[in-house]
């Protein structure tokens, strides 16, 4: 897998949170599951191009790694706070345009989350393994948390 670039420039948090705005503004539940389709694609699409030759180890862990990878997320922002065999959750800190924009247009997140951007992160995490699912706890969710807590599971 490649090294993800951290994101020091505040302009580009700044065009992150404007094209966020731009999707969510008036946004129907039916565009935002639109939108985390066309995410999905785009992030399978990614993920065959970044390709590993390192298939051996655990699932879960990959699959964490190459979620932080491709959303260009430190470990620290996104901490492992428990992990067994079957599961792997962590408390995503970390800056995110999506929050910024919901709070601009006081948006809940638990509604825009859950059909935004859920499934195409599921199915990011399922080219690891099919058998992997990611869940996100609406919760423990920013702004009403201080974290979003996530996690990687084996079915």
């Amino acid at each position: 897998m490649c090294i993800a670039q951290e994101k020091s420039d505040p302009m580009e948090h700044n065009q992150d949170v404007e094209n966020e705005l731009m999707r969510l503004r008036g946004a129907s539940d039916d565009r935002l599951r639109a939108y985390d389709r066309e995410r999905g694609a785009r992030r399978i699409q990614w993920c065959q191009t970044q390709r590993s030759t390192a298939t051996a180890g655990d699932p879960l862990e990959r699959a964490y790694r190459l979620l932080l990878q491709k959303l260009e997320i430190k470990e620290d922002q996104a901490p492992v706070v428990r992990k067994d065999e079957t599961t792997i959750v962590f408390h995503s800190r970390n800056f995110c345009p999506t929050l910024a924009a919901c709070t601009i247009l006081q948006l809940d997140t638990r509604r825009v989350c859950r059909l935004y951007n859920e499934k195409s992160i599921d199915a990011l995490v399922k080219q690891v393994d099919p058998r992997l699912a990611f869940s996100r706890n609406y919760e423990i969710i920013r702004p009403y948390s201080e974290y979003c807590e996530e996690s990687i599971s084996m079915k």
